[in-house]
């Protein structure tokens, strides 16, 4: 059996590491076109800043994908172990489905502690360094974020498109200016602009030279053939505030950036209590931090059985499942946390739904697999 074993562990540690690493490496692909696109396109930020945000971005993305590499590597493993008829062997041998599976449970255990002390404490410290550092960028920098050929939607209540850009001098420059509902209500055409950033007052200014403006009916913005032309101005003067972009990015208290530890004291602080009228949103983060954890021995219990059915190529299979089964949990995960503010529905405990409906199914596809 400690041949068995060992054969095991490193098969699915070495199957997991790869698949782990794959999945993370596109997810945070993702979330750097989403988050440091604009500033890897601008060549004045240095690649040390733009490497220091990549990396606090890492943690976040593993809470996802450490638990979805676990599975992808016990499908990989049991599915081939099922098609050459090893498993068979086994049982033929005397040994049952149990033993074989029981250091595979224990890896999945040590995979759900690890990925607790990123969901209650790394990766939320991680996400404030990396707004904080993020923050500290525009605030000594505001170009960075004017990248041409490209639309800047950062602004709160503005939309801008920049041509061309030589360090601070623009050309061709388009700006509409938005109405709550995010609908244009005005928009700028510059042949040329500067800017000139005002960072004592936390805003910039956009002198904006050979400009047209129009108005749209303010009635109705979506109207276009109620467009009005308005003045032209050999140079014109436009002011957009950084205070709403650096009060985002600095709200390092928000709820889902809070470790495991702060979460708690705010949840067990009667103080907090009689400030906070519904406990429900702080309860059901703090369900969901631990329910999460628990996402690598979900996956692994029902993972298993799957695996050992699955007749096709390992590899097509594998694939197939795991997106379904990562999809499904997920799906459900977040629907449970659309409802933490309905403290009727107990969205706290509904959040845990996902690990008891695929741990059930898990033990009960065991159950028939170990009677085959």
């Amino acid at each position: 059996m400690r041949t068995l074993y060992r054969h095991l562990y490193q098969e699915i540690l070495v199957a997991s590491l790869v698949t782990t690493a794959v999945l993370t490496f596109f997810l945070l692909l993702a979330n750097v076109f989403r988050d440091v696109f604009a500033l890897l396109l601008n060549r004045e930020v240095s690649f040390f800043i733009i490497a220091k945000l990549v990396l606090l971005l890492i943690p976040f993305v593993l809470t996802f994908t450490l638990p979805w590499g676990l599975l992808l590597a016990v499908l990989l493993v049991f599915g081939r172990m099922s098609r050459e008829q090893e498993l068979t062997v086994l049982k033929a041998s005397g040994v049952g489905l149990a033993p074989v599976i029981a250091p595979v449970i224990v890896l999945a255990l040590f995979f759900s502690l690890f990925s607790f002390w990123i969901n209650a404490s790394l990766a939320p410290k991680t996400r404030q360094m990396f707004k904080a550092s993020f923050a500290e960028i525009l605030r000594s920098d505001p170009l960075s974020l004017f990248t041409a050929g490209r639309v800047i939607d950062e602004f709160d209540g503005f939309r801008l498109y920049v041509g061309e850009r030589q360090g601070a001098q623009f050309r061709d420059l388009h700006i509409w200016q938005l109405d709550d509902a995010g609908r244009p209500l005005r928009s700028i055409r510059a042949a040329r602009a500067e800017i000139v950033p005002d960072l004592a007052n936390d805003r910039i200014v956009l002198n904006l030279y050979d400009a047209r403006q129009d108005e749209r009916n303010a009635a109705d913005p979506e109207d276009i053939h109620r467009l009005a032309s308005g003045m032209r101005a050999a140079k014109l003067p436009l002011e957009i505030s950084l205070t709403p972009i650096f009060a985002r990015l600095q709200q390092h208290k928000n709820v889902g950036l809070m470790t495991l530890s702060e979460l708690g004291r705010l949840v067990f602080d009667p103080l907090q209590i009689l400030r906070t009228p519904n406990m429900t949103p702080l309860l059901t983060e703090f369900q969901k931090r631990a329910a999460l954890s628990l996402a690598s021995f979900t996956f692994v219990l029902v993972g298993i059985p799957l695996a050992i059915q699955a007749q096709r190529r390992e590899t097509s299979v594998g694939l197939v499942l795991s997106l379904a089964i990562v999809m499904a949990y997920y799906l459900m995960i977040l629907i449970a946390e659309s409802l933490k503010n309905r403290t009727h529905l107990l969205p706290e405990v509904i959040i845990w739904m996902p690990n008891f409906l695929f741990e059930g199914l898990g033990f009960w596809l065991l159950v028939r697999a170990n009677r085959r």
